[in-house]
């Protein structure tokens, strides 16, 4: 897969394309079925298959207060892993800003799409916005196709267990620390990503030492507490516990996520480290003392070694 993040790249492509478009935060089960029919039909085609999103994500520039910006569900780097493996030839990747959103639905689409893009077909979600304000829908995306000579497909929302997938529900999934139901609509199992970053080293005088992950205050976060979990390090898959919180028992403010790798030695740091989130063992609390705490993390491992030895996760 390419990725192209300027307009002077995309007029060297070989055009036309079949472009999905949308954000395709999660990647889930929705979005993968839409990417699914974009490729293929590109291939019966003849068309460069493309993926068009903007980055940051609209609402980051749009919306005024941290308070109200969304929380993405997986980085930027693993949107594009996730795209790459499904099987797009060509990642479009622009900066977003408020000159893009002052853009009118029938401007965004004459520039974008007809002038820039050259698109046989567009690919959308049932629920795809575009344009100043979000006024543009589907149904307007097929007129002006119409008008300017491109097809569209609207991919019809993917229904699990009486819901359809989406990245908002996906979010309750993670605040009820629900890993396997947002798994079943993610098709993976949340993963955090990042680099390890020097700690407290707390865990180390405790006898467990952990991997800290550098995480984006845009990161969504599952609720805070202790999961099983798998941990990938150079292509290996690892068991593990990962703690999500802020560390009450010592007072701390800053959120962290702490990953205590089951009977591995080494020194990780400054490595690249993925977490696979797989069930949530208990709620994170404040204990007494670093005793009880201690105590807690023991019996927390053999929680999870239970877990992870009885189920047969498929991870990737």
């Amino acid at each position: 897969m390419q990725i192209i993040n300027n307009t002077t790249e995309i007029k060297k492509l070989k055009l036309p394309l079949a472009i999905a478009l949308g954000n395709f935060d999660g990647v889930h089960k929705g979005h993968q079925a839409l990417l699914h029919q974009c490729i293929t039909e590109s291939k019966q085609n003849g068309w460069p298959s493309a993926v068009l999103l903007w980055h940051p994500h609209p609402a980051q520039v749009l919306r005024s207060t941290q308070q109200q910006q969304i929380k993405y569900l997986n980085s930027l780097e693993q949107k594009y892993e996730l795209i790459k493996a499904i099987g797009i030839q060509y990642l479009i990747s622009l900066p977003f800003c408020r000159k893009i959103a002052a853009l009118s639905p029938q401007e965004f689409v004459q520039e974008y799409l007809v002038n820039l893009c050259k698109v046989k077909k567009a690919f959308v979600g049932f629920n795809y916005s575009f344009g100043h304000k979000g006024f543009g829908t589907p149904e307007l995306l097929k007129e002006l196709g119409e008008q300017y000579g491109f097809m569209l497909s609207i991919t019809k929302p993917v229904i699990i267990e009486g819901q359809i997938v989406s990245s908002t529900l996906i979010r309750q999934k993670y605040q009820a620390g629900d890993m396997a139901g947002a798994a079943m609509l993610l098709g993976y199992y949340p993963t955090i990503s990042g680099k390890i970053v020097p700690g407290e080293r707390r865990g180390r005088e405790m006898g467990y030492p952990t991997a800290n992950i550098e995480i984006s205050s845009l990161q969504a976060l599952p609720c805070f507490g202790v999961y099983a979990a798998f941990a990938e390090y150079k292509n290996q898959f690892v068991p593990a516990i990962a703690n999500i919180g802020d560390n009450p028992t010592f007072n701390s403010k800053n959120v962290t996520v702490e990953v205590h790798l089951l009977n591995f030695k080494g020194d990780i740091y400054q490595e690249s480290l993925k977490t696979f989130l797989l069930k949530k063992i208990r709620s994170e609390q404040k204990f007494r003392s670093k005793e009880d705490l201690q105590t807690q993390i023991g019996l927390d491992i053999l929680t999870a070694q239970k877990i992870l030895t009885e189920n047969n996760f498929k991870l990737v």
